[in-house]
């Protein structure tokens, strides 16, 4: 429960555990430093805001709402909590995926010239990149999580539900255009847990920090994604309590041992047009904006036949080197 702007305070300063705060949050703090006796026009150098802001929300009954343009009460609203659940849910399967890639990587490459570098903090399309003993890179690696199956898919797209992996056209798009341009072959890397779904992982997170994503999910707040960054890093990074830590370590656990598949942008995007309607169902769909609302377009792959596994696409890079993976990454054969 968050009663008060004391509470949300709390929470803030224990998700940046003395991490720089973004600078619409450090508003908050305005009313116990113009209590302590700070002058006004000290405070909004401070904070880097206008004597007129500093003034408002000192001066209001509600700085939650002054600074936050919403009410403390949106963080009690079931639907925003159930939105908060299933984001924070899903943002945190996706960096344990990296997680658990990263140091299966690294395990099986840590012999050779390859580097793994993490370009997650860039906000990029991109999670990895990998590079050679001289320093240039020679591929991208985008991870991706899917837990929950197409339960239509074989009347869809042709697929077993457990054998169904959708990926958004536009993102297949995105990765060839930048594999053009740049001159540098893009991976997709999946892997699932069946049944694991954000929400459910949600579900078993501390509601304190559910309901202050819930209550800036529904601020006036800029950078909201870069927030929700910043509690599932707390979550991971920092210490947490035993029933937290347990969560985590079981989903961690989950990750290692499932497989772990690849599919190039090249391959990808070839599947798309040649499979483009009998895999793109939204094509065959009237009005399909009208009747799946927020759906995003997808191309539905099939795991066991489109797809390679992690271990394959590893050790062809350790047997036959980068050149040679690179040439069947750019053929789309991997």
């Amino acid at each position: 429960m968050l009663a008060n702007c004391r509470d949300v305070l709390s929470v803030v300063t224990e998700i940046y555990q003395g991490r720089e705060w973004p600078r619409q949050l450090r508003l908050l703090t305005i009313p116990d430093l113009r209590a302590a006796g700070r002058e006004v026009s000290d405070v909004a150098r401070e904070l880097r805001t206008t004597q007129a802001r500093v003034r408002e929300i000192a001066g209001s009954a509600d700085p939650i709402a002054a600074v936050l343009r919403t009410p403390l009460s949106a963080c009690e609203d079931e639907a925003r909590i159930t939105k908060a659940k299933q984001g924070l849910g899903q943002m945190l399967l996706g960096t344990l995926s990296e997680r658990a890639f990263e140091k299966l990587y690294k395990d099986k490459m840590g012999t050779t010239e390859l580097r793994l570098e993490d370009t997650r903090e860039g906000g990029t399309d991109t999670d990895y990149r990998v590079y050679n003993g001289s320093g240039k890179a020679v591929f991208r690696i985008n991870i991706k999580f899917h837990g929950s199956p197409f339960r239509n898919a074989r009347e869809l797209v042709g697929l077993e539900p457990e054998d169904c992996f959708a990926l958004a056209t536009y993102k297949i798009n995105q990765a060839i255009r930048r594999q053009e341009s740049e001159f540098l072959p893009y991976v997709f890397v999946i892997v699932g847990v069946p049944g694991l779904r954000g929400e459910a992982v949600g579900a078993r997170l501390p509601g304190r920090l559910v309901r202050f994503a819930a209550l800036v999910l529904a601020s006036g707040l800029e950078g909201k994604r870069s927030i929700e960054d910043a509690i599932v890093r707390h979550l991971v990074d920092d210490e947490q309590p035993a029933e937290v830590r347990a969560v985590i370590a079981e989903i961690a656990a989950q990750l290692m041992v499932r497989p772990w598949l690849v599919l190039s942008a090249r391959r990808a995007d070839r599947l798309l047009r040649e499979q483009l309607f009998e895999r793109v169902f939204a094509l065959r769909v009237r009005a399909f904006t009208s009747h799946y609302r927020r759906a995003e377009v997808d191309m539905h792959f099939s795991l066991t036949h489109d797809l390679r596994t992690l271990e394959y696409f590893l050790d062809a890079l350790r047997e036959h080197g980068l050149q040679g993976v690179v040439l069947r990454l750019e053929r789309g054969d991997i």
